[in-house]
């Protein structure tokens, strides 16, 4: 991926208006799967040190984004407001608890100025009458580029919102969304964070803290660096019997040029960041995609700092997503996984078939952002990524 900057963006797509050319571009970049959560952080704090409008609204845009990452269903917001449109910076939405819970999001690049929960209030009132909420779903989040957020939280406390709106800042909520990558964090646990919790009954912190550390206790820490989660690098087996939280279907270690088939045997190459290689450990499948073929391997490129053709799988049947048994709730993993589509599907591996490649295809200047298919004997010869897409 090609590196711009903010300024680089405005040069080159001109003014960053609602549904210009400038805001469509970021908005792509910033949503490609290939975007690192370094590289969000690298544009967020651009957007906070700079001082024009179009860094106000990249801040906007990447505050949404992170909720995004974070497994909301984001709507992005308008930068400017518009007759009959709710003027909210984003409109988040998740559908983890009974009913849909809804948060208006604001951001604010700074608190050199005065911030009341009124203007988020309004935004709120206005949510429940155009679709028709229970004022219980609604709340308010204000997210805060730069200043000491702690005026920002008593002027709420003192409030009717009290109980409805919560405050953070840009790199609080960049740090939540590491958490969860490191730590395996569910969506769900993510939104009980966010939420404001009544200062009388935290029973429902505590009952956050105990699902944390249980789920850190079963070895879902998500970090790719321990034991469970590591092949057996000697080529033995692993001790994988089926989807369950915390398995590791890796099989161990295997060169291209042992892997069985026909030259013209087709390969499905997937794209995933580094998070999703714990569903693909897990569940010795890969999903949710669509997908039209019956290929007879799958090949994953891994993103980030990878950046390589890393995992391959022999196809053992493709399933719709709704039927296919997992070892946890869609929405307990990070990334792409963490998004579910009735209409899409889940790709089932042979047992015992799925290895990391001792020999990875590096990436050279092409990289499958979506699925791309190759053949076998060009997989076995690859020297680049270039040589298979």
């Amino acid at each position: 991926m090609v590196e711009l900057t903010l300024e680089r963006i405005v040069n080159l797509a001109g003014d960053w208006t609602d549904d210009s050319r400038a805001s469509q571009q970021f908005r792509e970049i910033i949503e490609d799967e290939q975007t690192t959560t370094e590289e969000i952080e690298s544009y967020l704090q651009e957007a906070i040190d700079g001082s024009d409008s179009y860094h106000n609204r990249a801040l906007q845009d990447l505050v949404n984004n992170i909720g995004r990452r974070l497994g909301f269903e984001i709507e992005y917001g308008i930068y400017q407001g518009v007759s009959g449109t709710i003027g909210y910076d984003g409109h988040w939405v998740s559908t983890a608890t009974s009913e849909e819970t809804h948060l208006v999001v604001e951001t604010k690049k700074s608190t050199a100025f005065s911030i009341g929960p009124e203007q988020a209030g309004d935004y709120m009132e206005e949510l429940v009458e155009n679709e028709g909420l229970d004022r219980e779903q609604v709340y308010g989040l204000y997210v805060v580029g730069n200043g000491d957020v702690e005026t920002v939280s008593q002027t709420i406390l003192g409030s009717k919102y009290r109980d409805r709106m919560r405050v953070i800042t840009a790199q609080r909520l960049l740090d939540l969304l590491e958490i969860q990558a490191d730590s395996g964090l569910r969506h769900d646990q993510v939104v009980d964070v966010l939420l404001p919790i009544n200062a009388v009954d935290v029973g429902q912190l505590v009952g956050l803290i105990q699902d944390v550390i249980e789920f850190r206790e079963q070895g879902n820490s998500g970090d790719d660096t321990s034991t469970s989660n590591q092949p057996d690098n000697d080529g033995g087996e692993s001790n994988w019997d089926g989807p369950k939280t915390g398995a590791n279907a890796v099989q161990g270690t295997l060169s291209r040029e042992e892997l069985k088939g026909e030259d013209d045997a087709t390969v499905a190459v997937f794209p995933s960041q580094k998070s999703g290689v714990q569903f693909l450990k897990e569940n010795n499948a890969w999903g949710f995609v669509s997908i039209n073929q019956n290929p007879e391997y799958v090949a994953i490129y891994v993103s980030d700092d990878v950046q390589a053709v890393q995992y391959v799988a022999r196809v053992k049947e493709i399933v719709p997503a709704n039927s296919a048994t997992l070892a946890r709730t869609v929405e307990s993993y990070a990334g792409e996984q963490a998004e579910f589509d009735q209409n899409q599907k889940v790709v089932i591996f042979e047992p015992r078939s799925l290895y990391e490649l001792m020999d990875p295809i590096p990436f050279e200047s092409r990289v499958p952002y979506s699925l791309r298919y190759t053949e076998l004997g060009r997989l076995r010869e690859a020297e680049t990524t270039d040589d298979i897409l």
